[in-house]
């Protein structure tokens, strides 16, 4: 399985977007709702863990769990977002979902 480490910010209490750099060499950005809105938090360690390139395409859901330490969202079709929170990070944790959307350039 591929790994690709990358950055995710926190936008607003119930967005985030996540950006990667997959084996292919393109720019893999994933754009997305969480629900329920999410307390502030940060991270320096994010890891997208796929079988194919085509799993990163189009709109997507996800469900995961965000805190207290770790973050890790799991889709569906495969993909895995994985990383450890920066202190304090979010406690308590939260179990969550959303949906959002690839793109790679």
């Amino acid at each position: 399985m591929p790994t690709a480490q990358g950055t995710l910010v926190r936008n607003s209490d119930n967005r985030f977007t996540a950006e990667f750099a997959t084996d292919d060499g393109l720019q893999t950005t994933f754009s997305a709702t969480v629900s329920p809105a999410i307390h502030p938090f940060t991270t320096n360690s994010v890891t997208l863990t796929y079988d194919d390139a085509e799993q990163l395409t189009s709109t997507r859901s996800y469900t995961g769990r965000i805190g207290i330490d770790k973050f890790v969202l799991a889709f569906a079709n495969g993909p895995i977002i994985s990383g450890g929170l920066n202190v304090p990070g979010v406690y308590p944790a939260e179990t969550v979902a959303g949906t959002g959307a690839w793109e790679q350039n």
